[in-house]
């Protein structure tokens, strides 16, 4: 294992997969923990496809979203390119899902941070272009972090129907039916009944590619999501809270006879 990358120490070996092996590092001049991929050698010396990495990474460089693995530097030390990623703690969606369907709700949200990070990324011209239930983090506080932005080609299996804005659409549309049923869809396939109707006509228009831009889609999904809110709420056994007359103590009653006693007491002495 390397110990370091330029000023970045490497700490541990956390993976490996098509691009190389990815290591965690921190970063000895901001202090902070990092993603470090190092693709392998017969990608580094093939300097034609490292230099075609190496402009990808620059697009995707500028990408800046909270739900987005953010892309820091493309470094090089000893003729070696190395690529430096914020470093995402939590469990890849496909763990999450592990084969069975999830809270409705939480889906609900994951999938529109996810519609979210499209938006932005497609008003930059930038597509993804790969995404699975594996290039999604779900963070300790339960938020989705795209993994592998732009990287697609380099990182893992491409779309089966092309890297485009719409493909990614219909990608999310996919997740989306996977964690709601445990599964993948099938062509054409519909959730049906074990989800809110207005959900199944989202998760439908997606994997049709009926939806031009992703932002339409985030807006379709916070909509489901405040019909879920209203009926949640609406659902809730109504409580009836009843209020105990406390009856008097012994004590406070003599008390309250002692004052009227000091009174009368006192009356009948200015009257004398």
């Amino acid at each position: 294992m390397v110990d370091s990358l330029g000023h970045y120490k490497v700490l541990d070996r956390i993976g490996a997969g098509t691009l190389g092996d990815v290591y965690r590092a921190r970063d000895t001049r901001l202090g902070r923990t990092v993603a470090v991929k190092l693709p392998g050698p017969a990608l580094q010396d093939d300097r034609a496809r490292l230099d075609a990495l190496s402009a990808d990474a620059r697009a995707a460089s500028v990408l800046s979203h909270p739900n987005i693995a953010a892309l820091y530097e493309i470094g090089e030390e000893g003729g070696r390119v190395f690529l430096v990623f914020e470093f995402v703690p939590g469990e890849p969606l496909g763990r999450v899902i592990a084969g069975r369907p999830i809270n409705v709700r939480r889906a609900v949200d994951l999938a529109t941070q996810m519609a979210d990070a499209f938006a932005d990324a497609h008003a930059l011209g930038m597509v993804h272009g790969g995404l699975t239930a594996d290039t999604v983090i779900v963070t300790p506080k339960g938020n989705a972090k795209i993994l592998d932005f732009g990287l697609a080609r380099w990182t893992s299996r491409p779309a089966p129907d092309g890297a485009d804005q719409r493909a990614d659409i219909r990608a999310l549309g996919r997740l989306l039916f996977e964690m709601l049923t445990g599964r993948q869809p099938r062509s054409g396939e519909r959730i049906g009944p074990s989800v809110p109707a207005e959900l199944d006509e989202t998760v439908a228009r997606a994997l049709d590619g009926g939806y031009e831009a992703a932002a339409t889609c985030a807006a379709d999904l916070r909509g489901v999501a405040a019909i879920l809110d209203a009926r949640a709420a609406t659902s809730d056994p109504v409580r009836v809270v009843q209020i105990r007359r406390e009856r008097p103590s012994r004590h406070r009653v003599w008390v309250v006879v002692a004052i009227a006693l000091v009174l009368a007491a006192l009356l009948l002495y200015w009257r004398s």
